[in-house]
């Protein structure tokens, strides 16, 4: 596999009994699907062993506005979103496979917005529940409702035109 920012091969590292993918050029690393779940959280001791790992790389300069295929799927696209609701780091996910890219210093970042699953669960819980009570969230439940009841006042519309239609051929 190649580095999605510098196109040089990424090299198998073990880390407690998990092996990444990692760019020495860029001190970027591949999660493979599920894989990130035992390295994002504080206390989770491979998580620091391989933060601390990257550290001793000097990422080159890159734009990370760019986007970038995924290492493992080659020809996909990785989308760019917010890892949390705080919208405070950006990472890659690959649609196809599941995989998340982290460039220089992103996995060292996200183990501190949330220590434990719990914190994770609590911001989501707390975002979800912003969204829900937002204006913009009622509105659209509103508009929804509208098209049900347009939707089924055509409907009764058409029954009617059919019942008459027997009647008046």
């Amino acid at each position: 596999m190649l580095c999605p920012r510098t196109g040089t091969p990424l090299k198998a590292v073990k880390v407690g009994g998990i092996t990444v993918d990692i760019s020495t050029a860029c001190g970027g690393v591949f999660f493979d699907h599920l894989e990130l779940q035992h390295f994002d959280e504080k206390h989770e001791r491979r998580g620091q062993v391989l933060a601390d790992h990257l550290k001793q790389f000097t990422p080159p300069k890159i734009d990370l506005n760019q986007r970038i295929k995924c290492p493992k799927c080659i020809k996909i696209i990785m989308q760019r979103h917010y890892y949390s609701p705080k919208k405070i780091i950006e990472i890659d996910e690959c649609p196809g496979c599941g995989g998340f890219w982290f460039d220089y210093g992103e996995l060292e970042k996200i183990r501190t917005l949330f220590p434990t699953k719990a914190d994770r669960d609590n911001a989501a819980r707390e975002f979800e529940e912003n969204i829900i009570h937002s204006s913009q969230y009622q509105g659209h439940i509103k508009h929804l409702e509208a098209k049900e009841a347009m939707a089924k006042r055509i409907q009764n519309i058409k029954q009617v035109n059919s019942f008459l239609y027997l009647f008046n051929p």
